[in-house]
């Protein structure tokens, strides 16, 4: 696994936030319109359509917590490695892009936050969960942010990222302290600071039809499901106190009972041996005080 350069990070993420300053600031929901069905491509110098050359060197995708949704700002470095421009074959795209999707039972799919940045809206087209461009891709860098969301839910989603590229270096930034999450089969490195927030760092590569898995959850979800769970062992632990204490008290009173008609039918039988001769008046006397006086804590 290649290690994903500190120094080069740094400058990469200041160039991708100093681009994409419009799509940080939008705050609706964006609405991509299809690309007209021909659109007029001027390019100069010899051109392909083979997009073997094109190669994604880096993938950065920062993960913020903004009002119940997780916001992701995904940084593509991409480079045309040949000496011609890269051109639509037949309308097919040269670039593709798909949205992932998350374990929220009543929201699961991401919307698009922005428009992209990087990308001609005049060769942009929207398919479901896809965009796509038949723009020109001319040698050298090309950069492009991308900014949707996934809604939270109570405890947690887990959130399946396609990717479409290979790519030497992945890196996935949750926020630090807002968002807490695991991306699977990633490595963990230090973490980075830029625009005055701090961020986790999970990096390493990845495969064309491979899908990254991240484990995220709101700080408040999880409290508020340990609060949950806390409160429910309490509850619990007492109920089954009350209960135990109810059924002691119960099972106290029903032998004080059966104690009390066991003593009152010793007393009544005293008498019935006095009256026969068969026991003495001072025995009689004797024991019926005895068990006189403990018929009297009986039904205290």
């Amino acid at each position: 696994m290649k290690r994903f350069r500190p120094t080069w990070s740094f400058i990469f993420l200041s160039l991708f936030v100093a681009c994409s300053a419009p799509v940080f600031s939008y705050a609706g929901t964006a609405k991509l319109q299809a690309a007209p069905p021909k659109a007029k491509v001027q390019t100069s110098g010899p051109t392909t359509t083979d997009l073997s050359r094109l190669k994604l060197k880096r993938d950065i995708v920062t993960i913020r917590l903004e009002k119940g949704f997780f916001e992701f700002v995904e940084m593509m470095d991409f480079e045309n490695e040949g000496s011609a421009t890269i051109v639509s074959k037949g309308g097919a795209p040269t670039l593709r892009f798909v949205l992932p999707r998350s374990s929220n039972i009543r929201n699961p799919r991401a919307r698009w936050g922005a428009a992209p940045s990087g990308l001609d809206p005049k060769f942009l087209a929207s398919v479901g969960n896809e965009l796509r461009t038949s723009e020109p891709i001319p040698p050298g860098r090309k950069f492009i942010v991308l900014l949707y969301r996934l809604e939270d839910e109570f405890g947690g989603i887990r959130v399946e990222k396609p990717i479409l590229y290979d790519t030497p270096s992945l890196a996935v930034l949750p926020e630090k302290d807002r968002v807490q999450a695991q991306a699977i089969g990633l490595s963990v490195q230090p973490d980075v600071k830029f625009q005055n927030r701090e961020y986790n760092r999970f990096v390493g590569t990845a495969k064309a039809g491979a899908v990254v898995q991240i484990d995220m959850q709101a700080p408040d979800s999880m409290g508020g499901l340990g609060v949950f769970y806390i409160v429910g062992g309490v509850m619990v632990v007492l109920s089954l106190g009350l209960g135990v204490y109810i059924r002691r008290k119960r099972n106290t009173a029903y032998s004080a009972q059966v104690e009390r008609e066991e003593t009152l039918r010793a007393i009544a039988l005293l008498d019935d041996r006095l009256a026969a001769g068969e026991i003495s008046a001072d025995d009689h006397g004797r024991e019926r005080a005895t068990r006189y006086e403990r018929l009297k804590e009986l039904s205290d």
